[in-house]
């Protein structure tokens, strides 16, 4: 089966994510960040003090340059860290109230983690620092402060009227030069699929690998696909890199490249499309043609110990009825998608 040759590769580091229980954990402090970056976008903010209680409400002043390179002079310092003087600059003139400001400023900074073993299994200490939001819902757009691309205003993919959530915690320990996430996601798909029916709530979650780090601010991104069939995937089936891509879009008429050329399920463009693919009459053969997935992307970045971080979260799907037609799918492409600030708690 075609499926069985999808690629699992460890997922580093994301930002946003599900919540193991763990004791001692301290809560974060109530926000209403996220509303008012909805505000600054052609939408409007769904999430409440209920379900956006830790998304850091953060003011234009928190990543003043001063306060920003003290706080990554003295973490560097303590750790023996690098600094990236280059990304330090972009940050400190970020405007955390403006998603369209987080944006810009994120789109101009690289990875600069590395993944450790797949055994290697991390510890919670009092040198961790836990960033952690409760269920918080992303905003349907039609064009993306985080690309220049436009997106499908259909609900051909995301049910209509409901909230496509996420949960999560990303751990960072700046003394081991280490970092980990659990994610959770919440869908409502339009389309039935093979195990939820059409317009029915489905879960998802999953624990990333860990990332090392040499230098500050640290910066991480991941893409990944939620999978109907295999639950949270990190293969998306395409070529990344050492820097993931946002969107599916390469182009408003292409997707990106593919990861496998060759023999390879991912280097067939029509795969691609199928495997995002919400039509359930694709290529005109019947449902398991159209392989629901959800692309989905995170970028997280923190300057220093016990410093703001940032955070995005992107999550993509098309729906047409033929997957040869590759611009015509990439057309019908719907894109949810929050930027905010998160303000990490020492673990106790």
């Amino acid at each position: 089966m075609k499926k069985i040759l999808f690629i699992i590769k460890t997922t580093f580091i994301i930002f946003l994510f599900n919540s193991y229980s763990f004791a001692g954990v301290s809560t974060p402090t109530p926000t209403t960040a996220l509303n008012k970056i909805a505000s600054s976008m052609s939408h409007s903010a769904k999430n409440t003090s209920q379900n956006v209680t830790n998304i850091s409400s953060a003011t234009s002043t928190l990543l003043n340059s001063s306060k920003l390179t003290a706080g990554i002079e003295e973490s560097a310092a303590k750790f023996g860290l690098s600094i990236d003087t280059e990304a330090a600059t972009i940050l400190a003139g970020v405007d955390t109230s403006s998603s369209a400001s987080i944006s810009k400023a994120m789109a101009q900074l690289e990875s600069n983690i590395s993944g450790k073993g797949e055994d290697y299994v991390p510890t919670l200490d009092q040198d961790t620092i836990v960033y952690e939001t409760d269920w918080f819902a992303l905003e349907k757009v039609t064009s993306s402060s985080m690309n220049s691309f436009s997106y499908a205003s259909t609900h051909d993919v995301f049910k209509e009227g409901s909230d496509q959530m996420v949960k999560g915690k990303v751990y960072v320990n700046f003394k081991k030069r280490e970092m980990w996430a659990d994610m959770a996601v919440k869908l409502t798909l339009t389309q039935a699929t093979p195990y939820v029916a059409a317009g029915v709530q489905q879960q998802a979650s999953m624990e990333t690998g860990t990332a090392t780090f040499t230098e500050l601010p640290v910066i991480a991104d991941q893409a990944f696909r939620i999978s109907q069939y295999y639950g949270m995937q990190s293969g998306t089936g395409y070529d990344q890199g050492s820097n993931e891509f946002n969107t599916m879009k390469a182009s408003a008429t292409a997707l990106q490249a593919t990861c496998c050329s060759g023999d390879s399920y991912w280097d067939n463009t029509a795969d691609r499309v199928a495997e995002c693919n919400h039509d359930a009459n694709s290529g005109g053969l019947g449902s398991q043609d159209a392989w629901k997935s959800v692309y989905m992307y995170g970028k997280f970045t923190t300057a220093s110990e016990g410093g703001t971080a940032l955070g995005q979260l992107v999550m993509e799907g098309g729906h047409h009825d033929d997957n040869s037609e590759e611009q015509e799918f990439v057309e019908s492409i719907e894109r949810h998608e929050a930027s905010g600030s998160i303000t990490g708690k020492a673990y106790e």
